[in-house]
């Protein structure tokens, strides 16, 4: 168990344009031996920014989940140059990890684009967060808010406890702390006892919204591992908008799981050792998918980057479904 998010999504060379996870990934959202997605995800960006020139700075993050990556084995990420020329480089990562047969499979493909800082831009602006939020000193941290929740009564002790072990990866690498006016933070993401009442309850599904501001824990020395813990937590409960914003839960549908994934950066200047602010919201469901994305801004109200997902989603049958 690794104790920061440095450690968990660090690489080494074994090979050219070939690194390895240097710690087995972690689960995080799942009760199985699966690897968190973002975890996946960050490992592959950590892979490109090696491969990179120093001055380049990540603004695009493509690709799609391929399968689960498993807890017990180290993720291996074969990097492909596509471009690099003086202003832009591409770079395609695979990341796969050995099957127990001894064959190798793909976990998630990773599409990378860097550019260099320009010298000027003609304009500036980004929109602000969809409602206003109390600031991050007034907000209970993540342990205090599903403390608080379990005391009036909304969970059980039980229901406590296996919200901190779902969770607990993202609450030991990063300060957390939830948004009261989010309605993950009054239903603990659809964990809380049904007919529990939100103070979004009168909007339609894509107008709600959850937001939390958070922080590493540890000290991020380089963009690199920045960009990465960037990637990690813009994964983190994103897939669980569509059933938090519905009073349901995971243990609710047959299959839930991310399929794609698209990270936008637009700053070179992305600092996770200080307060951020993340707004979940979702835009669209329909034929067993979801459509749903989170934006980041810093304490200045800058939009510093989002991420966008289409998400399986099927509602349970007579048999369990399969992804």
């Amino acid at each position: 168990m690794t104790s920061t998010i440095v450690d968990l999504v660090s690489v080494r060379q074994v090979a050219t344009n070939l690194f390895e996870s240097v710690h087995n990934p972690e689960k995080m959202g799942n009760m199985a031996d699966q690897a968190f997605g973002g975890n996946t995800l960050a490992v592959a960006v950590n892979a490109a920014f090696q491969t990179i020139p120093s001055a380049f700075f990540l603004y695009s993050a493509l690709g799609n989940f391929l399968g689960p990556a498993f807890t017990d084995r180290r993720l291996q990420c074969a990097v492909r140059e596509i471009r690099t020329t003086k202003t832009f480089a591409t770079r395609h990562v695979d990341v796969s990890q050995v099957q127990r047969d001894g064959k190798r499979r793909l976990c998630l493909f990773l599409s990378a684009d860097f550019q260099v800082a320009e010298p000027a831009s003609l304009l500036t602006y980004s929109r602000p967060p969809k409602m206003a939020y109390s600031a991050v000193e007034d907000c209970p941290n993540s342990v205090e808010n599903r403390q608080s929740i379990m005391e009036r009564g909304l969970i059980s002790k039980e229901t406590m406890q296996m919200h901190k072990q779902l969770f607990g990866l993202g609450e030991r690498l990063f300060d957390q702390h939830p948004c009261p006016e989010g309605i993950s933070t009054q239903n603990l993401i659809g964990m809380a006892k049904k007919g529990t009442s939100t103070t979004q309850d009168h909007l339609p599904l894509p107008s709600k919204t959850s937001s939390d501001y958070f922080r590493s824990k540890h000290l991020l020395k380089t963009p690199a591992q920045h960009i990465s813990a960037l990637a990690f937590v813009m994964d983190m409960g994103l897939s669980f908008v569509p059933l938090a914003h519905t009073e349901q839960a995971l243990d609710e549908v047959a299959a839930q799981s991310s399929l794609d994934f698209a990270l936008r950066i637009f700053t070179n200047e992305v600092d996770l050792n200080t307060w951020n602010m993340r707004e979940w919201s979702t835009v669209v469901g329909g034929d067993g998918r979801t459509y749903t994305e989170v934006e980041v801004w810093d304490r200045d109200g800058k939009m510093l980057c989002n991420m966008t997902q289409q998400c399986i989603l099927r509602p349970k049958m007579n048999k369990a479904a399969k992804i």
